[in-house]
């Protein structure tokens, strides 16, 4: 039985374990600390408890080695790989130029890294 060959990702994610304020957009208050697991230009991985919910607008503050990335993000799927832990997986949605920059910067060291 021959396997379709899965496409390739549109951004390269990266293991990186960086802090990240979360917040529910639009919610003072709500804001909880987690840690990625994985970034890419086009979102990131993190974990966290309780579950958010998949469709829920964050804003999210990544303090990554390129500079604090600030990103208004969106939930796109949850797993449950232990009881009281989500991993929570989100895409950008919108960044300032300079927060972009950062992401950029931040990627391109992993990149480097990489090799």
């Amino acid at each position: 039985m021959s396997e379709k060959p899965t496409p390739p990702r549109r951004f390269p994610r990266f293991l990186a374990e960086y802090a990240v304020l979360v917040r529910r957009t639009g919610k003072i208050g709500s804001e909880k600390m987690a840690r990625t697991r994985k970034i890419g230009g086009g979102g990131c991985m993190f974990i966290f408890h309780p579950s958010i919910g998949v469709g829920t607008e964050l804003d999210l503050v990544i303090s990554a080695p390129g500079g604090i990335v600030k990103a208004h993000s969106r939930v796109v799927w949850e797993t449950v790989p232990a009881p009281y832990q989500y991993e929570i997986g989100v895409e950008f949605l919108r960044m300032t130029p300079d927060d972009q920059q950062s992401l950029d910067a931040t990627l391109a060291a992993l990149a480097a890294a990489r090799k």
